[in-house]
């Protein structure tokens, strides 16, 4: 990378981080505290903590197509400007109610598609595969400060000191959008020539080349939500107490990144790079088979979520890849856009289904139902590669 690159790359990762710690820092301790706000019960809580995703759906689209039309940089600080209002609303109004809306103004701030599209414009591709995993990183790194941090801060500050603190962070980010990211022309130079008609975008962005990745980033994060309602349950069952889950979590998410590093830099084999997105959900169909076979065994649970872990991870960073090297500047914002609105989509799906199915079927046929799902995938994944390659 040169120095351009690396202070895009920086900086960028240095806002998902701090944003994504504001968002995370709530969830261990927002069942408790929540019950304890005016008009507090189970159902507003957990609207509360899914209110986020659905904001993002409504409005990841929206901030896409606007970052096509005008510039990136002004687009990427309304999100976080959106998203501090959302902190200031949930630290001053001390009720469910103004949580709930708090956090769909915190959601309102959709930006992740906008700032993947503004990457693209000023990162080479032969560099794109290393910004984004850079990124994937300081997700993983803002979820483990988070989870540990979260219970603190609150114990020693209280509960609302976290959306005090969330609205500093965003303030930060904003700063960092201001004077360490660069200006691109690349997404309005085009636009500017000639004036397409929202018609001409739909029609594009919605083109049947792209599914590929719509439905490769949906079916990645409804698995996701399948997996961790059912993997807490089979760890206790094989008598892992509850209290020390998060050395597993926390020891196969780094060894999986150690993976995935190790692959980026010094893979050169051009077969294998060019059906990682296959090859992964392979390991997948892989891992849930250990998973269904393992019964009470921790041992090959802990390597089956392992597999998982190192194939989801590999995905997270090659289908936006993937992705970003077969799009125009003109349409980057919309289509990324889209692609992130797919991955909550998968996120709010996943969850509703996996409480669902667990209100009546044992954990053998909700696993059958998971490799059901990625045998589908991987059908949808070979048909629309082969059919509709661009």
């Amino acid at each position: 990378m040169n120095f351009l690159e690396l202070q895009v790359t920086l900086s960028f990762c240095v806002i998902f981080l701090l944003r994504m710690l504001g968002m995370f820092m709530i969830l261990p301790i927002l069942s408790k505290y929540g019950m304890l706000l005016d008009g507090g019960n189970k159902f507003l809580i957990g609207l509360s903590m899914g209110i986020y995703g659905i904001s993002q759906v409504i409005f990841q689209i929206p901030f896409g197509i606007l970052s096509d039309k005008f510039n990136r940089k002004k687009i990427i600080l309304l999100g976080l400007f959106m998203f501090f209002i959302g902190n200031i609303i949930s630290a001053n109004i001390h009720s469910i109610w103004g949580l709930i809306i708090g956090r769909f103004f915190q959601g309102s701030g959709a930006i992740s598609g906008v700032c993947m599209a503004f990457l693209s414009d000023l990162i080479r591709e032969e560099n794109r595969v290393k910004s984004i995993a850079a990124i994937g990183v300081s997700f993983a790194i803002s979820f483990l400060i988070a989870v540990v941090s979260g219970p603190i801060i609150v114990h020693y500050f209280g509960f609302f000191s976290i959306f005090w603190i969330s609205a500093f962070l965003s303030i930060v980010c904003m700063i960092i959008v201001c004077f360490f990211v660069p200006f691109s022309k690349k997404n309005i130079l085009k636009q500017n020539k000639t004036l397409h008609s929202y018609k001409k975008v739909l029609n594009f962005v919605l083109n049947k080349v792209f599914f590929r990745f719509y439905l490769g980033v949906f079916f990645l994060h409804f698995l996701l939500m399948i997996k961790f309602t059912m993997i807490p349950n089979q760890f206790e069952i094989s008598g892992f107490s509850l209290d020390n889950h998060w050395k597993v979590y926390l020891g196969t998410i780094l060894i999986s990144f150690f993976v995935l590093f190790l692959f980026i830099f010094y893979c050169k084999y051009k077969y294998i790079l060019e059906n990682i997105i296959e090859i992964c959900i392979l390991f997948i169909l892989f891992s849930e088979i250990i998973f269904l076979s393992a019964q009470k065994n921790l041992l090959f649970l802990i390597i089956s979520l392992q597999i998982f872990f190192i194939s989801f991870n590999f995905l997270e960073v090659f289908l936006s890849s993937h992705l970003s090297r077969q799009l125009s500047n003109n349409y980057r914002g919309s289509i990324m856009s889209i692609y992130s609105t797919s991955q909550f989509l998968g996120i709010f799906f996943g969850g509703v289904f996996s409480g669902w199915l667990y209100s009546f079927l044992n954990f053998s046929q909700i696993f059958y139902f998971e490799l059901f799902i990625i045998l589908l995938w991987l059908i949808f994944s070979f048909f629309l590669r082969n059919r509709f390659y661009l």
